[in-house]
């Protein structure tokens, strides 16, 4: 599905159901596993209500806007601190040393992991989405350790809880009393990896549309705060993180736009396409900053929107605000058809961004 009305009329139906996906013959042949452990089976985006409805409940309340808001002291400093020393005229790379940081020290920060495991992290989420063949055989190593981050971390915050995530969703769990220790552990888990690597992404993604559109960055450097509101949403919708959302099967033969659909068939929904729909963004492929109208679908839809959509648009905001003011003149550091994708079907992520501040 490809349109802008298809993909919101799926994506908003509950009669399309997500946790089919791990026991289909595309899971299977997208050579994923959850044979490290049921765990990776209890995640979010892979479950149907009512068992979404009340694991996602636990994780609500901590991620309104209000709550996100009291990051920004957090945010602010690691910002700070990712670039200090940086000064006009260096080379830096924008994934390893800017987005890819910002978001692991964040969210590493906000669910209460202690210091050494950080970088750790960050390479374990990054490899995790690798689709190098030389990564492949270090790829199982870095998922467990991934699981094995989150329920340690979970068993220390029951132990010694504070001011946190883990804490957070603990106590929501507790006050809940229908959530299992699976569901509890998967929680943690599915934050460390959607919200340091898509956070990651979407950074390195917005500046480059913004390099490829000089007006527009220009439009940022002198007045930074023109990102708040509608201009972090075009960055969203111009390219977002996802850039198609997992398998979709229909639990009864239903029509969508014209077409039969029958119950089991598998529903591939292009979120990339459908915000470029022209049907609905007029001049689709150009970025403004200052558009408005129908609202895009780069963070999802329905009940499986973004969780973390306020942390994700409020972090790369502030990230990008500080980076463009800071070095209103920054520039590709190599020629623009050199820069290189990872070749991720469900993702849109680059290897690199060199710049020149």
């Amino acid at each position: 599905m490809t349109r802008y009305d298809d993909a919101l009329a799926i994506l908003g139906d509950t009669r399309f159901s997500t946790a089919e996906w791990r026991g289909s013959p595309e899971f299977q042949a997208s050579g994923l596993s959850i044979s490290a452990g049921t765990v990776l089976a209890q995640t979010i985006p892979g479950l149907d209500p009512p068992q979404h409805t009340k694991v996602r409940r636990c994780a609500m309340a901590a991620f309104t806007p209000r709550n996100v808001d009291r990051w920004r002291e957090d945010i602010r400093r690691v910002i700070e601190m990712t670039v200090d020393g940086w000064a006009p005229g260096q080379e830096r790379d924008l994934v390893a040393e800017f987005a890819a940081l910002i978001p692991s020290e964040v969210i590493s920060t906000r669910l209460g992991f202690t210091l050494e495991r950080r970088e750790q992290l960050a390479r374990d989420v990054d490899l995790l989405i690798s689709t190098d063949p030389a990564d492949f055989p270090r790829i199982p190593g870095a998922r467990e350790r991934i699981i094995a981050y989150g329920r340690e971390l979970v068993a220390l915050k029951r132990a010694q809880p504070g001011d946190d995530l883990t804490s957070a969703f603990i106590r929501a769990a507790d006050e809940e009393g229908r959530i299992t220790q699976d569901e509890l552990d998967a929680l943690v888990i599915i934050m460390i990896i959607a919200g340091v690597g898509t956070t990651k992404m979407f950074i390195t993604n917005a500046m480059l549309a913004l390099l490829d559109h000089p007006d527009q960055l220009k439009t940022v450097a002198d007045d930074p705060g023109v990102l708040a509101g509608p201009g972090i949403e075009e960055l969203l919708r111009y390219e977002s993180p996802v850039a198609s959302v997992p398998w979709r099967f229909p639990t009864e033969d239903v029509r969508v736009g014209g077409q039969e659909i029958a119950a089991g068939e598998p529903v591939m929904v292009m979120v990339a396409s459908a915000n470029r729909d022209p049907e609905v963004f007029p001049d689709p492929h150009r970025l403004d900053l200052g558009r408005t109208g129908a609202r895009h679908l780069g963070l999802g839809h329905g009940i499986h929107n973004c969780l973390g959509a306020a942390a994700a648009r409020l972090i790369s905001e502030m990230a990008l605000a500080t980076l463009i003011g800071r070095f209103p003149g920054l520039r590709l550091a190599i020629p623009r058809d050199e820069i290189r994708r990872h070749e991720v079907w469900a993702l849109n992520d680059y290897r690199a961004l060199p710049v020149v501040l």
